[in-house]
C-alpha cells in the first residue's frame, strides 16, 4: 500500500490485515520500488498525490505487470480523474473515504479476475520496471546494471534464437571501437552467478561459434560455456 498520510496508512494497513491481507506499508513511491525489488506483490493500493513520483506514474511503470492488481484509493474523484487512473492501468478506482469492507472486497474481486484471466502469467521470465529488473518464474526479482539490461533485452526480444556475439557486442559497445569482446563473457558469467546465489539457473546458453540464446527448454547434452 502506497499512502503518504501516515495515520491513514497505519489505519488501512491494520484494517486490511484484519481482513486476512498481508500488507507492506509504503509512504512513497520510492519506498514501494525499494520494497518491490526485494519481494513480489499480488496487489497494490495507491494514492494519486504522493511525494515525488505520483500514483499515475507508478501505474504506468507497472503497466507490464499483468500479475499485479492495481487499485487506486484517492480523494481525486472527478470523472476525468477516474478515467485517467483507469486508462493508466488501474484495475479499480475508489474514492476517499471508502469503507474498509468495500476496499477489502474490491481487492478480492481484482485478485479473482487476475487468476481467471492469466493463470500462467507468473510462470515466465520477464523484464520489469522498464527493463531494470529481471523477474524469475518463482517471483524473485534481480536488479540489473545497464550492461545486463542491454544484454537481456537483446536476447529476450528473440527467445529461442541464437544472437551472434558481434550483434551483442555492437549493442553493448554503443558503436565504440575499444570494447573488449571478453567483457561479454564476463557479463554472462556475473549474471549466472547473481542468479545461482539464489539457487536459480540463468536461461542463457552459449552456442559454439554462434553467440548466445535465451531459452528455458532443457538441454539433452552439455552446452559449452
Amino acid at each position: 500500500m502506497i499512502e503518504d498520510d501516515p495515520d491513514l496508512l497505519e489505519e488501512l494497513a491494520a484494517g486490511l490485515e484484519e481482513h486476512g491481507f498481508r500488507v507492506i506499508a509504503c509512504p512513497s513511491a520510492e519506498a514501494f520500488w525499494r520494497a518491490s525489488a526485494q519481494m513480489e506483490f499480488d496487489l497494490v493500493v495507491l494514492d494519486v498525490g504522493l511525494p515525488g513520483e505520483d500514483g499515475y506514474s507508478v501505474l504506468r511503470r507497472l503497466s507490464d505487470r499483468m500479475d499485479i492488481g492495481k487499485v487506486m484509493l484517492t480523494a481525486r474523484a472527478l470523472p476525468a480523474e477516474q478515467a485517467l487512473g483507469l486508462s493508466s492501468g488501474a484495475d479499480a478506482y475508489l474514492p476517499k473515504p471508502t469503507d474498509l469492507i468495500v476496499l477489502a472486497a474490491t481487492l478480492r474481486s481484482v485478485a479473482r479476475r487476475m487468476r481467471n484471466a492469466a493463470p500462467t502469467q507468473a510462470q515466465t521470465w520477464r523484464l520489469a520496471d522498464g527493463g531494470w529488473s529481471l523477474r524469475a518464474p518463482d517471483g524473485q526479482a534481480f536488479e540489473l546494471s545497464g550492461s545486463e539490461k542491454i544484454l537481456l533485452e537483446s536476447l529476450m526480444e528473440r527467445p529461442g534464437e541464437a544472437i551472434a556475439r558481434d550483434a551483442l557486442i555492437e549493442r553493448l559497445s554503443d558503436g565504440t571501437s575499444d570494447f573488449d569482446p571478453h567483457r561479454l563473457d564476463v557479463l554472462v558469467h556475473r549474471l549466472r552467478k547473481k542468479l545461482s546465489n539464489r539457487q536459480l539457473r540463468l536461461p542463457v546458453r552459449a552456442i559454439y561459434r554462434g553467440g548466445f540464446v535465451f531459452s528455458t527448454e532443457e538441454e539433452t547434452a552439455p552446452t559449452p560455456a
